[in-house]
């Protein structure tokens, strides 16, 4: 009796379900749907109260998602070194958790640091208000607060650093 390939490898099937949940994610959101500003501030697990208006003069990104999210966990991995790159150049990364309690997102934080602020939404009313309705969903906010780009589903570096240049970074 033949075996699959995806039951001899592993990995095989650890990338074939990866990548059938990144195609889930979608293709993006629709200009239509995209929110015109971003004003909202939330409790970040460090006690501050923040939001995009707190870093006014600045490009905010802001990447919402879940501990759970598989997906979320790629778009975390791509903009850590985007964050590193810019984070002197005048753009600010802010980690919106939605619909989690604080204790799990500190608990998954002790094993995956984010190295800029993570922003709590417990009962999605800030994400569904922007019309948050999968994740991972990558907002960018320009030196305006103008939204410039609202993205449902993992956004590559590529593309993250190309709307960074348009908004003037």
């Amino acid at each position: 009796m033949k075996r699959s390939a995806a039951r001899r490898s592993p990995a095989l099937l650890t990338a074939i379900v990866l990548s059938l949940l990144l195609l889930a994610c979608g293709e993006g959101v629709t200009a239509a749907s995209k929110p015109e500003k971003a004003d909202f501030r939330l409790k970040a697990v460090d006690g501050r109260t923040i939001g995009p208006k707190d870093f006014a003069g600045q490009v905010v990104v802001v990447d919402f998602w879940a501990t759970w999210c598989v997906p979320c966990h790629v778009q975390t991995r791509i903009l850590e070194p985007i964050h590193r790159d810019y984070k002197s150049k005048g753009v600010q990364f802010l980690a919106a958790n939605v619909g989690e309690d604080e204790p799990t997102v500190r608990s998954f934080l002790k094993s995956k640091p984010i190295p800029y602020p993570v922003l709590l939404d417990p009962e999605d009313k800030v994400s569904s208000q922007l019309g948050v309705v999968a994740l991972p969903t990558l907002m960018i906010i320009d030196k305006k607060g103008k939204v410039t780009f609202f993205h449902t589903g993992v956004a590559d570096g590529a593309t993250v650093r190309k709307v960074l240049k348009d908004a003037g970074v």
